[in-house]
């Protein structure tokens, strides 16, 4: 571990060579800084590089070196690990960093490593084209990606990992690397699954699919219905064409529109169908489900970027869950 003057020497020169903030515990803007999705974490890092491009990536990775300390990468900060933070390192913080082009002619994105999944897909809707992306639109495409990505493409499209064309990184000694099935092969096969370990990702290319069209079916039914929803659910999907996906859940009522106000704050059991196609097609796909007593359905036709935002929360709630993004 460095001496604090050495310390205090090597984080006066970070603040002075980066072009975004740096903040320490003592700044204001810290505490804010180092907040993140599951409000059950709450960890203290030495440091939080706010890095506006590829240079202060590099200029807070080799700082981080000097110093010896451990890096944490944050991107849209929905670890629920609270893997975006860490106790007494240095937080790399992409969210400056969420420029999105579109090349609609290669079928390809180039997303930077900060943005979100809402910057993904609303930048792909204008084209008609998208690519497996997570079920909440603020979790960050660089964890997502690199952790696997499951979605209500993957049936069809693949995990989103399976779309990876190529990443720009920096790695552990602060330097530039491209990796692609061309470009160092061994790295790019190794980001397939292996997260953030080989490397801070400041962009990722993603293949992208024609998605003319997006149908959903969302049933609510009484909680004593699930049973027999999960069973009819599971014998749709089963045969099912590989552009569906969905998933059925017990919920409490939200205070939606959809939702009749007696039902709102009550347990229930709720269906979700996907469909990369037409609203025709999905009810024709749904009618199972349809024909179960149900309190509520909402079905048709939908941009594929909205529903990306059905199951948005609000950050602040003190979860657990088996699911890890960045």
């Amino acid at each position: 571990m460095a001496s604090p003057s050495k310390a205090g020497a090597a984080l006066a020169a970070l603040r002075e060579d980066l072009v975004g903030d740096v903040l320490a515990p003592d700044d204001p803007g810290y505490d804010e800084a180092r907040t993140v999705f599951n409000a059950m974490i709450d960890r203290r890092p030495a440091a939080i590089a706010q890095c506006v491009n590829e240079d202060d990536v590099v200029r807070a990775v080799r700082f981080a070196r000097e110093l010896d300390l451990p890096i944490a990468v944050r991107g849209g900060g929905h670890s629920v690990a609270g893997m975006a933070l860490n106790d007494g390192g240095l937080v790399v913080d992409l969210r400056h960093l969420r420029a999105v082009t579109v090349d609609p002619e290669g079928r390809a994105v180039r997303v930077a490593g900060g943005a979100t999944m809402s910057d993904l897909d609303r930048a792909c809707q204008p084209h008609a084209l998208a690519t497996t992306g997570g079920r909440v639109s603020t979790t960050g495409v660089g964890g997502f990606v690199l952790g696997g990505g499951s979605g209500w493409l993957d049936r069809w499209c693949g995990l989103a990992v399976d779309n990876l064309l190529g990443a720009d990184l920096v790695t552990a000694d602060g330097e530039r690397v491209h990796a692609s099935a061309d470009d160092n092969p061994d790295l790019f096969w190794g980001l397939h699954g292996g997260g953030g370990n080989f490397g801070v990702a400041t962009s990722l290319t993603l293949k992208l699919h024609e998605l003319p069209e997006f149908s959903i079916a969302l049933l609510l039914y009484q909680p004593e219905f699930g049973p027999e929803v999960a069973r009819t659910y599971r014998e749709l999907i089963t045969v099912a064409p590989d552009e569906a996906s969905g998933g059925v859940l017990y919920l409490t009522g939200p205070p939606e529109e959809f939702v009749p106000p007696h039902l709102v704050g009550t347990l229930l059991c709720g269906a979700l169908l996907t469909y990369a196609g037409t609203e025709e097609d999905m009810r024709k796909l749904a009618e199972p489900l349809l024909a179960l007593p149900h309190e509520t359905e909402v079905v048709g036709a939908m941009p594929y970027a909205d529903v990306q935002c059905m199951l948005d929360d609000p950050p602040g709630m003190r979860n657990y869950s088996g699911r890890r993004s960045t």
